[in-house]
């Protein structure tokens, strides 16, 4: 019985049918085009043979679609996650490989019964081409199809929004991102509490005059009436600072403000909307706050920036920025200097802003000239008492304990803490609760309960069932620890998987003790680093495999059958190991990091998957030249001496027309990925592209060449390597640069080979949660606090008792 067809591809029927009337088309085509020439003589009347190449093609396309199908209907996720498992081929896919395959089969199949023209080496060269392209054509595709996952839920928030309006869009994509999956799905949602705001008139000056010292000390605050929101307060005075401790509760206050403001917004077309911004990425890159908050929305809500800069002007949008504190600490007096200077100016007198911020970390700050600033009250023992026991008796244990323990008792004064105590000690014993210790230690000793409960927990917090993708509770703590500490290293607070690069693990000499596998690989990982071994071993890996595979028509062209095996081997060793010595030992060599940088740019800061790409002519010219003088010394000149000059000119330009197009494609990295996996797709899609227009040019020129009867066969025979060296540079280099790094993180044991699948597992958890394109530990006391744990201990048994102090 034939599977169900997908919504949206096309029949089989009609996918075999167009597939045989594209290839009869084709070939047809060329056969009358080369009938005037005498080297087709045989050929053009040769219809059996043609009708055998169009229904050979035809036939493989159909089984092809049908085993997609079948794929397809086989692999239903067993979750809702749509992380779960890899998508087949989509529609889109599907055509442009059958018709790759269609004018590469016909065309190709045409130029090689051209006996009278052709040499035996020629017509061995042009068949290990056609077999050459076909293997780098199925690596390729077959990394499209495992690359190419279903949208997440912040990208499946597109669908349908084609027809509305900009304004309807961003509405759109607030409410998903920041109340249904930040706000709704928090931890502190498990704990319903009402927590109370109060005045803070230090910590903010005048709009006028002069920015005065650091406040270095913040005075007593004034009570505001019980029953106080933030966004009252926001109605009376549109530009608020927001302080108050660790997980006290600012960024929830601040995302209801969100839901409520985006009510209004949705009722009332001129209500300004709201948008949420994460100060984090601050950079001083953007000459004023203006134009680093139009850039920012523009690429996080896709509004064009001069919009943006219209809203502004216009006060029809609300600017909610999110962790002062987490700008980078050189940053952020002049982070805090522009927001002071956009709040002065008059054109941006009607723009409502809100800015939140740890009360620690301000006090090393200057004043924002803001009108009023809150500071997040301590939740009270009243309202601590009676948060546990609406949770039921499972909590007595730990209610009985904050009458005798104060530091412990100070601790659950903020709704994160309290939070994680309901879930850490629920249904625990006496003896289970930490004796001793100051307010760090216990705080140490509820993240680890914390952890070790939402690992082992049966359903998740999100409300999920549990995977058949589970990770083992202790595997899960040590990737967790991991992840953390690569973090922690690189002043991450958010992590974007598409932007993991080699650069992300240790060197050869790491700050923690790394996990001690064996083999080779561990081997050479405790003598170059974990970087560089990955990197060498993955590129050398695969340099030596495409090297064989894009050089044998050149070995066929020069030395037929012998040559051809020769230049394979010989192409292999040479690739594998220039490749795999240069990226795993001579970049370590300061000076020759330094000689190899203007050819393949800074390994820690340049190739991987980006959002978008952008056209050089400067970088497309560069790689051109680099190319073809590659071509003409390495490849053209042996083909010169053994064939024609011509042939080695045709070969040296082919290479640098495929060095033109790779190199010319510039990576924007300003624009972080709008879901997991985006970027990866978005260099997939740049390098499918890339590789279109390649053939498009090839063609041309291969048109040309036969009209002039020139050496067509060495244009031909360049294409496998020009497709090779098109994996060195710009979107194809990102993606060597991501499979080594991948082959990285799971040799060494640090994090699983599957991450994207673990990274949801951790968001179902409530141990991460979901931050456009990447993932970030519920809060930076978390992380921190991964950081300092040993991955090589297990947790202690639930019985024993835990002192706060160990």
């Amino acid at each position: 019985m034939w599977p169900r067809r997908r919504s949206g591809s096309p029949p089989l029927l009609l996918f075999s049918v167009l597939n045989a009337v594209t290839s009869s088309s084709v070939a047809v085509a060329v056969n009358v085009a080369t009938a005037e020439f005498p080297q087709a003589h045989g050929w053009t009347d040769n219809f059996t043979l043609l009708a055998s190449i169009v229904a050979a093609v035809t036939v493989v396309s159909a089984v092809v679609a049908w085993l997609d199908r079948r794929a397809d209907a086989g692999s239903a996720p067993s979750r809702p996650d749509a992380l779960a498992a890899a998508a087949p081929m989509t529609t889109a896919q599907r055509w442009i490989l059958a018709g790759g395959a269609v004018i590469l089969t016909a065309g190709l199949a045409t130029f090689i019964w051209l006996r009278p023209g052709l040499g035996g080496r020629e017509r061995l060269s042009v068949l290990l081409t056609l077999a050459a392209f076909a293997v780098v054509a199925w690596l390729v595709a077959w990394w499209a199809v495992r690359a190419a996952r279903p949208q997440p839920v912040a990208e499946a928030t597109r669908t349908g929004e084609a027809g509305i309006t900009t304004r309807s869009r961003v509405l759109q994509r607030v409410d998903q991102w920041w109340v249904r999956d930040a706000l709704h799905r928090s931890l502190q949602q498990a704990v319903r509490l009402d927590v109370a705001l109060d005045a803070q008139p230090d910590a903010v000056e005048a709009y006028e005059g002069p920015t005065q010292a650091a406040l270095q000390r913040l005075g007593a605050p004034e009570p505001l009436p019980d029953g106080t929101r933030l966004v009252d307060v926001y109605d009376a005075s549109r530009r608020i600072l927001l302080i108050g401790r660790p997980g006290s509760g600012k960024t929830t206050h601040l995302l209801q403000l969100t839901e409520e403001l985006l009510r209004r917004a949705r009722a009332d077309d001129d209500s300004p909307a709201p948008v949420v911004l994460l100060l984090s990425r601050w950079r001083t890159s953007h000459p004023d706050f203006c134009s680093w908050a139009s850039a920012e929305i523009g690429e996080r809500y896709g509004v064009a920036p001069a919009e943006v800069r219209q809203w502004l002007d216009d006060g029809r949008v609300i600017l909610l920025l999110d962790g002062l504190d987490e700008v980078d600490d050189e940053y952020q007096d002049a982070c805090l200097e522009a927001i002071n200077s956009f709040a002065r100016a008059d054109s941006f007198a009607g723009t409502g802003m809100v800015v939140t911020c740890r009360s620690q970390d301000y006090e090393r700050l200057h004043r924002l000239a803001f009108d009023v600033a809150l500071v997040v009250r301590p939740l009270s023992r009243a309202q601590i008492d009676r948060a546990l026991r609406s949770a039921g008796p499972d909590l007595d244990t730990l209610r009985h304990a904050l009458d005798r323990d104060e530091t412990l008792r100070e601790l659950l004064t903020t709704p994160l803490m309290l939070g994680v105590a309901t879930i850490a000690y629920r249904g625990a014993t006496p003896d289970q609760l930490p004796t001793g210790g100051d307010s760090d230690a216990h705080r140490q000793v509820l993240y680890r309960l914390f952890v070790q409960r939402m690992l082992t927990r049966r359903r998740s917090l999100r409300g999920r069932p549990e995977t058949e993708a589970n990770f083992p509770p202790h595997e899960a703590r040590c990737a967790l620890i991991w992840l953390a500490r690569l973090m922690h290293r690189r002043s991450q607070t958010v992590f974007y998987p598409d932007w993991l690069t080699p650069a992300w693990l240790p060197g050869r000499h790491p700050e923690w003790p790394l996990p001690r596998p064996r083999g080779v690989t561990a081997w050479l990982a405790r003598r170059l680093g974990w970087d560089h071994t990955s990197t060498g071993l993955v590129g050398g890996g695969l340099a030596a495999l495409i090297g064989a595979v894009a050089t044998v028509p050149f070995g066929a062209l020069v030395g037929g059958v012998r040559g051809a095996v020769v230049t394979a081997a010989v192409a292999a060793a040479f690739f594998g190991l220039g490749i795999g010595l240069t990226f795993g030992v001579l970049l370590q060599v300061p000076r020759l990091n330094r000689l190899f940088v203007p050819f393949i740019g800074r390994e820690e800061t340049t190739a991987y998957a980006a959002s978008e790409w952008t056209t050089s002519a400067r970088s497309a010219a560069t790689g051109f030249l680099f190319w073809s003088a590659f071509g003409a010394v390495f490849v053209g000149l042996p083909v010169a001496l053994s064939s024609t000059w011509p042939a080695a000119a045709l070969i040296a330009l082919t290479l640098g027309t495929g060095g033109g197009l790779s190199g010319g494609s510039v990576p924007d990295f300003a624009k972080p990925p709008a879901s997991p996996g985006h970027a990866l797709r978005a260099s997939l899609r740049r390098f499918t592209r890339l590789m279109m227009i390649l053939l498009a040019l090839v063609a041309a020129l291969l048109a040309v060449t036969f009209a002039q009867r020139g050496p067509w066969f060495a244009v031909v025979a360049a294409l496998p390597m020009t497709v090779a060296l098109m994996l060195t540079a710009g979107p194809g280099r990102a993606w060597l640069r991501h499979r080594a790094v991948t082959f990285g993180i799971a040799r060494s044991g640090l994090l699983p080979e599957q991450l994207l699948d673990f990274l949801s597992y951790a968001d179902d958890r409530v141990i991460m949660q979901r931050v456009f394109g990447g993932y970030a530990f519920i809060h930076r006391t978390l992380r921190d606090h991964l950081v300092a744990e040993d991955p090589f201990n297990r947790l202690p048994e639930p019985s024993r008792r835990v002192p706060a102090g160990g």
